[in-house]
């Protein structure tokens, strides 16, 4: 639990739990070992998960609907990395209450960082007509460097969460947390998940989208049998040794009539040509689904 009295420390096990999308990716323990590294690698929305356990164990559920949570990846997690997270003590100000946390690896090295909150009252929830929805083509937009520029939109194909996958979703963020069943709500590191993969997929990128950091604004829960969908824009763009870096932001949406979060994230959309990803803050690897996750 955080405390107001003194910092605190949690540990958790990082695990690479398979999906089918993972097949061949850095995600995929065999292909990550065939490539030189010790293990999986962590997608850094699931650190994020980590993050809002602790959260929601020491503020509750009203968190959902007047919280913030903001992390960066600074360093690769792998699968089976015994995790620390610190946390300071909770401050008070300005009719709110805020922590700051970070995560290191059994090495002691720092691998995430990360600042929560919780406000006294409901935050503002954007107006639903700055984010229009925007279907999916049948094509993506072309998502080289060249084709790019602020002010893109995201497309989107409306998701619908069941109870069984939001069983398996919280199993997946390795939370034993009751709420998500007991109150089917959906878990809000599924939330970015699902908000980075329609942003990814908007465009046809030559490479899978690389997690550097997301700030998650939470309005209200989205629960099971909502019809999710979410729009956003590019917001900024630059290139730095040969990686090439999106800002974005992105309003996820229930039955296209209730904010649910407002998520702002920098990614690298298109990583340099045989870059070495070992050195890389965090991979993120998504496929256009099937069907309904």
């Amino acid at each position: 639990m955080l405390s107001e009295l003194k910092a605190t420390t949690h540990k958790i096990v990082a695990k690479v739990v398979q999906r089918p999308e993972f097949a061949g990716s850095l995600h995929d323990d065999v292909m990550a070992r065939s490539l030189g590294y010790p293990a999986a690698l962590v997608p850094g929305i699931d650190v994020y998960a980590y993050l809002t356990r602790l959260i929601l164990e020491s503020w509750g559920d009203e968190w959902f609907s007047k919280g913030i949570l903001s992390s960066s990846s600074l360093r690769p997690v792998y699968d089976g990395d015994e995790l620390v997270i610190s946390a300071d003590k909770v401050r008070h100000e300005e009719g709110a209450r805020s922590v700051q946390l970070t995560v290191h690896n059994a090495s002691g090295v720092m691998v995430a960082s990360a600042s929560a909150s919780i406000s006294d009252n409901r935050l503002q929830a954007p107006s639903l007509e700055d984010f229009p929805i925007l279907n999916r083509p049948s094509l993506p937009q072309p998502g080289d460097p060249q084709s790019m520029s602020v002010g893109m939109r995201f497309s989107c194909i409306s998701e619908t969460v069941s109870e069984e996958a939001n069983a398996r979703l919280a199993s997946e963020f390795l939370d034993s947390s009751p709420i998500y069943l007991s109150d089917a709500i959906i878990h809000p590191a599924y939330l970015q998940r699902f908000a980075l993969k329609h942003a990814h997929a908007s465009f046809a990128h030559s490479t899978p989208p690389i997690y550097i950091s997301a700030e998650g604004q939470n309005f209200s829960p989205a629960r099971v049998g909502d019809i999710l969908d979410v729009s956003g824009a590019i917001t900024r763009l630059w290139e730095r040794k040969g990686h090439y870096y999106m800002e974005s932001e992105q309003l996820v949406i229930a039955n296209r009539q209730r904010a649910i979060m407002l998520i702002r994230r920098t990614t690298i959309y298109q990583a340099r040509q045989n870059a070495n990803a070992v050195e890389q803050p965090s991979v993120a690897n998504f496929k256009e689904p099937a069907g309904t996750s």
